[in-house]
């Protein structure tokens, strides 16, 4: 069994990350973060090979503003050995292809706009208010699980605070949840203990993968349209010049990415 873990930098128990102005969510638990994630991604890895896996492929896709570049924030020494590591800000689709036999999501949170959510965004907190896919509003988990779908990988647990946990359910179905935190707020939160957290992981990823064939891949029928909400026109321009004619604007702060296969709206 071959399986995929994406360890984001958000979702991980005791992170809340105060608030400045500066780097948007603070730097303050930056070790912290490194540890936990690092710690929730041993789990997940031992949680894999428990149920089975022989074959794993860690993806580190976490940031900490003003103290980690993308995709350099896991501790990869304290990791177990005899797995590979993605690193270095490597986008998804050029990690994962269709040996892969399940994915999982840890760290994570949920889409911008989700009051109680921690840290809630969608892919940028500074330029995008909102993504949309086909009028719904779409957050980061319900993305990747397109994208992973697109492989023919299903997403079979995320970790999250418990709004990303609920936005994993609510897209994808009866996935395996492991709740590390509940929201209070932006940067509030009654968290598990560490440990208590990295256990939930092991237990849900055995208990997920142990149950592989309960799960497809994600994708609702093309086509496809990916709205796009930023904050300002500049940032709406910005971004979709960056699509190299992909893309069109359709509104002062608004542009649409449109595809019939889930790998058109990669960007």
């Amino acid at each position: 069994m071959k399986v995929y873990i994406a360890t984001d930098s958000e979702g991980q128990a005791c992170i809340t990350r105060e608030k400045d102005e500066h780097t948007v969510y603070g730097t303050w638990q930056a070790d912290e973060i490194r540890r936990q994630a690092t710690a929730e991604t041993t789990a997940a890895v031992e949680g894999a090979r428990q149920a089975g896996a022989n074959e794993i492929l860690v993806h580190d896709i976490g940031f900490i503003r003003g103290a980690s570049p993308i995709g350099l924030v896991l501790h990869y020494d304290d990791l177990p050995r005899g797995i590979h590591i993605a690193l270095g800000g490597a986008p998804m689709h050029q990690v994962v292809d269709s040996s892969f036999d399940a994915a999982i999501l840890l760290g994570h949170h949920a889409m911008a706009g989700v009051q109680q959510g921690v840290m809630a965004h969608t892919f940028s907190s500074l330029t995008i208010e909102n993504i949309w896919l086909n009028g719904r509003r779409i957050g980061e988990i319900a993305i990747e699980a397109l994208w992973l779908g697109a492989f023919g990988v299903p997403v079979v647990m995320v970790s999250a605070d418990e709004d990303g946990c609920r936005e994993a359910r609510d897209w994808l179905g009866d996935v395996e949840t492991a709740p590390t935190k509940k929201g209070l707020g932006t940067h509030r939160a009654i968290s598990l203990h560490p440990a208590d957290a990295c256990d939930l992981i092991l237990a849900r990823a055995t208990a997920a993968l142990a149950r592989l064939d309960d799960f497809a891949p994600f994708g609702p029928p093309p086509p496809y349209e990916l709205q796009f909400d930023c904050y300002t026109e500049e940032q709406a321009q910005i971004r979709c010049a960056k699509l190299d004619g992909r893309a069109e604007m359709i509104g002062p702060r608004n542009f649409l990415l449109r595809g019939e296969k889930a790998l058109d709206l990669v960007w």
